[in-house]
């Protein structure tokens, strides 16, 4: 019988964890052969998600739970989650049924069919505002064409990965962790299957536009360096603009003598350049501060309390 971890990362999920025990439950019951395993991460939550995850590891001897000292972030509790899985095959997935537990049986026929990874893209999301739709294919189309990692639009960290995978992604232990490249960047053979999500039943989102915009920008400085080749190109167009602009006033001051200089011309000259100085240092700046935070070794997360514990002492 070949085991299956479900690793599952937790912020707020108060209304619904329970929920998604029982109803993963009902699904994982009609696959025979598999032995199925929950990881619920808890990342800090403000709730009673804790609580609720020790009375379901009471109840259900099946599930191990970590909680940590406090919100480290979904990467990190995904990162967690891979630490501590085992089984033949590992599954990331969302507590919030965004993320079906019906698609499980195309997942393990994936894997039967020798596919390293089967992961899962989105198809177009009802009740999805046009902006925020917009900004999510503007986004993988900017991270196909200037990283290395290629990903189909819509594409999600639900996917399950053999324990070979799961091992090459734990040897990426990078503090700035974009979970999405690093599964592309390792490679491995990986099957795509599409499915229509829908809206949360219980709780509530907790990604805002803000954080999006910040993992977007995570996504793309995390696997490329083309914004700081994108600020040296434009400074030796600009260096090359502002040469003939030179020789041509020259020429200008030679053969037609000293005209008044526009006050508009002026103007929009500083602010041009003073906006793109601006920019360059802000793009310096998110390739420094990443090096700052890997410099300084810290560990991706802290575990304040994990049933892991227990069977380690009982092992012992």
């Amino acid at each position: 019988m070949k085991s299956i971890d479900l690793i599952v990362p937790c912020y707020n999920e108060e209304a619904g964890l329970e929920h998604f025990v029982a109803e993963t439950n009902k699904v994982i019951a009609a696959i025979p052969d598999y032995r199925f395993r929950y990881i619920l991460v808890n990342d800090g939550s403000k709730d009673k998600t804790y609580l609720i995850m020790k009375r379901l590891a009471a109840q259900f001897d099946n599930i191990k739970y970590i909680s940590f000292s406090r919100n480290f972030g979904k990467e990190a509790a995904m990162y967690a989650g891979l630490q501590h899985a085992d089984a033949d095959y590992v599954v990331v997935m969302d507590a919030d049924l965004q993320h079906p537990p019906a698609v499980f049986p195309q997942m393990i026929e994936a894997m039967n069919e020798g596919y390293d990874c089967c992961a899962t893209k989105r198809d177009e999301r009802e009740g999805e505002s046009f902006f925020r739709g917009a900004f999510s294919k503007l986004f993988f189309r900017l991270s196909n064409r200037l990283t290395d990692v290629k990903n189909p639009y819509g594409a999600m960290d639900y996917r399950m990965m053999t324990r070979q995978m799961v091992s090459a992604i734990l040897e990426l232990s990078e503090v700035q962790r974009f979970s999405k490249g690093i599964f592309s960047w390792v490679g491995f053979q990986t099957k795509w299957i599409s499915f229509k999500t829908v809206d949360r039943e219980l709780g509530t989102s907790t990604w805002k536009f803000s954080s999006l915009f910040k993992y977007a920008i995570d996504g793309i400085t995390c696997f490329s360096v083309a914004p700081l080749r994108f600020t040296a190109v434009m400074g030796a167009i600009i260096f090359f603009l502002s040469l003939i602009y030179i020789i041509a006033t020259l020429i200008q001051t030679l053969f037609f003598g000293i005209q008044t200089p526009g006050y508009v011309t002026t103007l929009c000259a500083v602010l041009f350049l003073g906006g793109l100085t601006e920019m360059s240092i802000g793009i310096l700046g998110e390739y420094i501060g990443k090096i700052y935070m890997e410099t300084k070794e810290r560990p991706i997360y802290i575990t304040k309390f994990s049933n892991f514990e227990d069977e380690d002492n009982e092992e012992k």
